[in-house]
């Protein structure tokens, strides 16, 4: 039976921490994994850095061409499309910068039905719920206890800053290997 798949990009398909080293060079702080226990950089970073937040997709771009796969995504995302699930590519980076997100995917290797930048976390109930998602593969905090309360299951990659969240609907994992033990 064909699934629809959602899959978020920063911190599930790349290492959530990607970020930390561009952010300190940005704020000139020096912040480690073990100090990123939010995923809103107001938070880790300070509000005082605010509107580099707004700007940030804008103004560094070319940051996003960097980041890299972390281990098994991409074996396990086209696994799930081979077998004949419809995987959807859903980031909350701007829209501004989709054919950025787009042509990153593709030079990645990944295999996809449709990719959907819906320029911030908002939204993703809302493509859940117009996607038909069986299922959302995400990290961020807030987005997984929405999917949650929607009646979506979400599989929460692991990370520091979401380590205290907990749901019905909610599984955590490490590693890709066992997102394709719970998928594949």
């Amino acid at each position: 039976m064909k699934r629809n798949i959602c899959i978020d990009i920063d911190g599930t398909m790349t290492s959530p921490y990607f970020f930390i080293p561009y952010l300190n060079k940005l704020t000139g702080k020096n912040l480690g994994i073990e100090d990123y226990t939010s995923i809103d950089w107001n938070d880790t970073y300070g509000p005082e850095h605010s509107q580099m937040y707004k700007d940030f997709d804008h103004i560094h771009t070319d940051i996003y061409w960097e980041n890299k796969l972390v281990e098994g995504a991409r074996e396990v995302v086209n696994d799930l499309y081979d077998r004949g699930d419809r995987v959807y590519i859903v980031t909350a980076r701007s829209s501004a910068i989709a054919n950025v997100t787009n042509a990153w995917i593709d030079r990645q290797g990944i295999n996809y039905t449709d990719i959907f930048s819906i320029s911030g976390n908002g939204g993703k109930v809302a493509m859940a719920e117009k996607l038909a998602c069986d299922c959302f593969i995400e990290d961020d905090p807030s987005n997984a206890i929405n999917l949650d309360k929607a009646g979506y299951k979400v599989i929460l990659m692991d990370a520091t800053y979401n380590r205290n969240i907990e749901g019905d609907n909610i599984t955590r994992v490490s590693s890709w290997e066992e997102v394709r033990e719970l998928l594949l």
